[in-house]
């Protein structure tokens, strides 16, 4: 035994009676009689304190000390516990989620690159009414034109939006001959 400890276990034996009724009281508060975890929360102040034990400049202020280093230790476990409990796959699946299925996400991305490559005035006239949700007379105010202009547009851009859609969508047949199922 180093000088160190001994000087620590000197310092130490006289407080850990009290220390133990603090964290025992301490972990029965929220933990309801759990030995196990007001233990583990002892013997973490004591390595923490031991190790720590050599920037302590008054050794009067030991037992100040102990409570608060055991005190922390109980508040991140405590922590620590609240957000990161159980893994139960069943009350996982019930969760609803924000975020759309992978291959809605892909759909998504295919229609957002298809609508890229449309004319300006047709990608406009359909984003304005399929996304944003306007009027076609709203939509004739915002682009100019005669509302038979902006319907046109918006059917010339749902026509070529379509056929863009098919080409991009591989045929079964052609996979099936490639080998891919």
């Amino acid at each position: 035994m180093t000088e160190h400890q001994r000087a620590f276990i000197s310092t130490f034996e006289p407080l850990r009676e009290r220390l133990w009724k603090f964290v025992r009281a301490m972990v029965f508060k929220y933990d309801r009689n759990d030995q196990e975890v007001a233990r583990d929360i002892m013997n973490e102040t004591i390595l923490v304190c031991l190790e720590q034990f050599d920037t302590l400049r008054d050794k009067q202020a030991m037992l100040s000390f102990c409570f608060t280093v055991a005190s922390r230790i109980y508040k991140a476990q405590f922590v620590r516990k609240k957000f990161w409990g159980l893994y139960e796959e069943e009350i996982i699946g019930q969760i609803p989620t924000q975020d759309s299925p992978p291959d809605i996400q892909t759909d998504v991305r295919l229609l957002y690159e298809a609508i890229d490559t449309l004319p300006l005035k047709i990608k406009e006239a359909l984003i304005l009414l399929e996304i944003s949700d306007l009027t076609l007379e709203e939509i004739r105010v915002i682009q100019g034109g005669t509302l038979s202009g902006v319907k046109s547009r918006v059917a010339r851009g749902r026509t070529m939006l379509a056929k863009l859609l098919n080409e991009q969508t591989p045929n079964i047949e052609e996979l099936v001959l490639k080998g891919i199922q």
